[in-house]
C-alpha cells in the first residue's frame, strides 16, 4: 500500500514540474511553429521578388550638386524606403501576415507563461511591420523589450523599435532606442545587428546634414572589436561613408585599409573596386589602371566584369579621353544592358555634360538612366524633365520672336504667353539651382506682361520674393504695386499680408452690393433692389453672394411683387448657373413640379406625393393589434398639415384655383432677408401657418401645447 502511495506521488510530481514542458510542446505545434513558418515564407517572397538571393557588389555614387533622395515632406525617410514593403509585394503575402497575427493572439491569450512568449511577440511585430502598420510592431516591440530585456530576441526587437520610430520621423526616440540596440548587441555579440544599426545611425546623421556624427559610431566600432572580419566589414562602410561625401583621399586610403583585417570575398572585390574608383577622382590614373587590370585578370570576379567595366569606363571619362570613353561605351550598350554600374557611369556623364551647360547631350544621358531603379533615379528623372522643360519653353519663346519682333507693339495676349514662357523658364533654372539665370527670366516676365492682366499678379510676386534680399525696395514697390492692382488674387492677398495690412484692405464689392440690395428690399425699395441683386450676378458671377441674389430675386417676385412668370425665370437661371448651391436645392423640387403641370404631360412618379401608411388604433375590447391603412393621394391633400418642403396639390383644386400652386409652393421657400450666408436646417421654421384640423376618425393624435396659439 505504502509503495503504491510513494509510486502515485512520484507521478503527481513528475506531472506537475513538467507542466510548462507540456505548455510549451503543445504551444510549439500548435500554433507558434506555423507562425514562424509563414513569417518565414513571407520573408523567402520577399527577398525572391527583390531579388536578393544573388549578393552583388554594391553601386555608389558620390553626392552631387542636384542630387535628389527620394524625399516627402511627410511619411517615412528616404533612406527608409528600402526596408518597407511595398503593396505589390505584400498582397500574396497578406493573407499569411494576418495569420501570424491571429495564431500570436492565441498564444498570447492561452499560453501565457509559455516559453514561446518573446518569439510569438516578435514575429507579431515583423507582422505588424511588413503591413506597414508602425504603431502595432512599435507596441510590440516595447512589450518584448519591456518583458525580456535580455532575451534571445531583444537585439531584434531593438533594431525593429527603432526603425519604427525613425519611419514614423520620431527622430528623437530613434537616437536613443539606436543607442540602446548598440548596447543590447556588443552584449549579446550580435554583429550583423550593430551593422545594421551604424548605418542607421549614419544615414540619420547624414539626413540631419553631420558627416562627422554619421562617421564616429564606424571609427568607434572599429577600435572596439577584436574581430577581424566583423572590423574588416565595419572599415569598409567607413570607407563607403566618406566616398559617398566626396572625400576621396581620406577613403581611399580606408579601402585599402580593408585589406589589413580579414575581409571576405566580396568585401575584397568591393574595396579594391572602390578604392580605384576613389584613385581615379584623384587623377591617380596609373594607380587606378593597375588595379582594374588585377581585377580583370583575377578570374575569381568574373561573374562581377560589369563593374570592372564600369570602373574602366570612369577612366576613360576622366582621364580627358573622349574618343576612349565612347569605345567603352559602344562596347557596355552591347555587353552590359541595363547594368546597374554601367547605368551608374552615363549618370556621372550627363551631370558632367550639364554643368558643362551642354543641356542636350545630357539630357540624353538621363532619359537612359532615370528608368533604373538606383539610388540616384530620382535624380535622373529630375534633370530629365526640367532639361525637357527648358528646351521646350526655349522653342516657345525663339516662335513667339521670331513671329511679333517688335514685342512692344503686339497685342496683350502675346505679351502673357511671352511672359508665361519667360517665367516658366525661370521655374526651370530655379529648380536646377540657378538662381541668377532665374532671376534674369521672372525679370523679363514681370517686364513684359500687360499691367491690366490679372496674371501678371504671379509674375510680380515671384520676381518681388527672388530679389527681396539684393534690392529689397524694388522689391517693396512691387508688392505695393500688386497690392494696389491686384487685391482681390491670390497673390494679392498674400501681398497684402506680407505688407502688413489689415483685414478690412480688401473690400468684397460683391458683398457690399448684396448687403445694399438686402437693405433695399427690407424697406420695400424694390426696383433698386432687383438693381442691385443683377449686379451681383452680372458683375460677379463667381462670387458666393451670385446664387443668394439669383434666390432673392425669385423670391422678391413671388412674394412681393406677385409677378411669378418672372420669379420661375429667376429659379430656373438659379438651378442653371449654381445647380450644387444650397438655394437650387431649395427651389429644385417646386419648379421641377410647377414645370411638369405646365407642360401637360404625366407628373413624374419622382414628384408625386408618395403613398403614406396610416396605423388605425383599435378599441381595448377588441384584438391588441394595429391595422394599417393605405392612404391615397387624393385624401392625402385633405389630411394633414403639408410637410416641410414637400409638395401636396389636389389636381381638382387646381384647376379651379391656379393660383394655389404658388401659394403652396411658397411654402417650401425662405425669405432670403432671413437668410445668413448658409441655410438652416429647417428654413421653413417659424413661416409656415399651422393649419387645425379635424382629427379623424381612426386616429386621435395628441393636441400640442401650443396647438391653440397662432403663430
Amino acid at each position: 500500500m505504502k509503495k503504491k502511495n510513494i509510486i502515485i506521488y512520484l507521478l503527481l510530481a513528475f506531472t506537475l514540474t513538467n507542466c510548462k514542458q507540456y505548455d510549451d510542446f503543445t504551444t510549439y505545434f500548435n500554433t507558434y511553429y506555423n507562425a514562424n513558418r509563414l513569417v518565414k515564407e513571407s520573408e523567402s517572397e520577399f527577398e525572391y521578388q527583390d531579388e536578393k538571393r544573388r549578393v552583388t557588389p554594391r553601386v555608389i555614387v558620390p553626392d552631387q550638386k542636384n542630387y535628389s533622395p527620394v524625399a516627402q515632406a511627410s511619411g517615412p525617410p528616404a533612406f527608409m524606403q528600402e526596408i518597407i514593403i511595398d503593396q505589390q509585394k505584400l498582397q500574396p503575402v497578406k493573407i499569411k501576415l494576418d495569420s501570424v497575427i491571429i495564431k500570436g493572439s492565441k498564444i498570447l491569450a492561452r499560453h501565457p507563461k509559455s516559453s514561446f512568449i518573446e518569439g510569438t511577440l516578435f514575429l507579431m511585430s515583423k507582422s505588424f511591420f511588413y503591413q506597414r502598420d508602425w504603431i502595432n510592431s512599435q507596441l510590440k516591440c516595447s512589450e518584448l523589450v519591456d518583458r525580456f530585456p535580455e532575451g534571445e530576441y531583444s537585439p531584434d526587437a531593438h533594431l525593429l523599435y527603432a526603425q519604427n520610430l525613425i519611419i514614423q520621423r520620431k527622430f528623437y526616440s530613434g537616437k536613443i532606442i539606436l543607442s540602446r540596440t548598440v548596447d543590447i548587441a556588443w552584449v549579446k555579440k550580435r554583429y550583423d545587428i550593430l551593422s545594421d544599426a551604424f548605418r542607421l545611425e549614419a544615414e540619420l546623421a547624414l539626413f540631419e546634414n553631420d558627416p562627422q556624427e554619421a562617421l564616429r559610431p564606424y571609427r568607434q566600432a572599429i577600435a572596439q572589436s577584436d574581430d577581424k572580419a566583423i572590423s574588416a566589414r565595419w572599415q569598409l562602410e567607413l570607407a563607403f561613408l566618406l566616398y559617398r561625401l566626396n572625400r576621396f583621399e581620406e577613403a581611399e586610403r580606408m579601402f585599402a585599409k580593408v585589406h589589413t583585417y580579414r575581409p571576405d570575398y566580396l568585401a575584397e572585390f568591393e574595396a579594391y573596386l572602390f578604392q580605384a574608383e576613389s584613385l581615379i577622382r584623384l587623377s591617380r590614373f596609373e594607380e587606378a589602371e593597375k588595379i582594374i587590370k588585377s581585377l580583370e585578370n583575377n578570374r575569381n570576379y568574373d561573374e562581377w566584369a560589369a563593374y570592372t567595366y564600369g570602373a574602366k569606363m570612369q577612366l576613360a571619362r576622366l582621364s580627358g579621353s573622349e574618343e576612349d570613353f565612347l569605345k567603352t561605351e559602344r562596347f557596355a550598350d552591347s555587353a552590359f544592358v541595363n547594368s546597374p554600374p554601367i547605368v551608374a557611369v552615363y549618370f556621372e556623364k550627363g551631370m558632367d555634360l550639364f554643368e558643362n551647360k551642354e543641356y542636350a547631350k545630357a539630357r540624353l544621358y538621363f532619359s537612359r538612366t532615370k528608368n533604373a531603379r538606383t539610388p540616384f533615379y530620382a535624380t535622373s528623372d529630375k534633370m530629365f524633365n526640367l532639361l525637357n522643360s527648358w528646351e521646350q519653353k526655349n522653342t516657345n519663346i525663339a516662335g513667339l520672336l521670331s513671329v511679333n519682333p517688335n514685342i512692344e507693339k503686339t497685342s496683350d495676349t502675346v505679351k502673357v504667353q511671352l511672359a508665361l514662357n519667360y517665367f516658366e523658364l525661370g521655374r526651370v533654372y530655379d529648380q536646377l539651382g540657378m538662381q541668377d539665370s532665374a532671376i534674369v527670366f521672372y525679370q523679363k516676365a514681370s517686364e513684359i506682361t500687360p499691367e491690366d492682366e490679372p496674371k501678371s499678379a504671379r509674375f510680380h510676386y515671384v520676381y518681388a520674393l527672388s530679389i527681396e534680399k539684393l534690392e529689397p525696395l524694388k522689391a517693396d514697390s512691387l508688392m505695393e504695386l500688386i497690392v494696389e492692382k491686384y487685391p482681390k488674387t491670390e497673390y494679392g492677398k498674400n501681398a497684402i499680408i506680407k505688407q502688413g495690412y489689415t483685414a478690412n484692405y480688401l473690400i468684397d464689392d460683391a458683398e457690399d452690393l448684396f448687403k445694399s440690395g438686402s437693405s433695399l428690399l427690407s424697406n420695400r425699395e424694390y426696383n433698386f433692389a432687383i438693381t442691385q441683386f443683377l449686379r451681383v450676378f452680372n458683375e460677379h458671377p463667381e462670387s458666393i453672394f451670385a446664387p443668394r441674389s439669383l434666390y432673392s430675386l425669385g423670391w422678391l417676385f413671388e412674394n412681393d411683387l406677385k409677378n411669378y412668370d418672372s420669379s420661375l425665370f429667376y429659379y430656373q437661371l438659379l438651378i442653371e448657373k449654381y445647380p450644387r448651391s444650397q438655394y437650387a436645392k431649395d427651389v429644385k423640387l417646386p419648379v421641377d413640379y410647377l414645370l411638369a403641370l405646365q407642360s401637360g404631360l404625366p407628373i413624374p412618379d419622382s414628384l408625386k406625393a408618395p403613398e403614406r401608411k396610416k396605423e388605425v388604433v383599435q378599441s381595448e375590447d377588441e384584438s391588441d393589434s394595429t391595422d394599417v391603412q393605405a392612404v391615397s393621394p387624393e385624401n392625402e391633400f385633405k389630411e394633414g398639415v403639408n410637410e416641410a418642403g414637400s409638395l401636396k396639390l389636389n389636381p381638382l383644386e387646381l384647376i379651379k384655383d391656379p393660383k394655389k400652386l404658388i401659394k403652396d409652393v411658397k411654402e417650401t421657400l425662405t425669405d432670403p432677408r432671413l437668410l445668413e450666408m448658409d441655410l438652416p436646417s429647417d428654413p421653413f421654421k417659424d413661416l409656415r401657418p399651422i393649419k387645425k384640423e379635424e382629427p379623424t376618425q381612426e386616429m386621435k393624435p395628441e393636441t400640442p401645447p401650443d396647438s391653440t396659439k397662432s403663430k
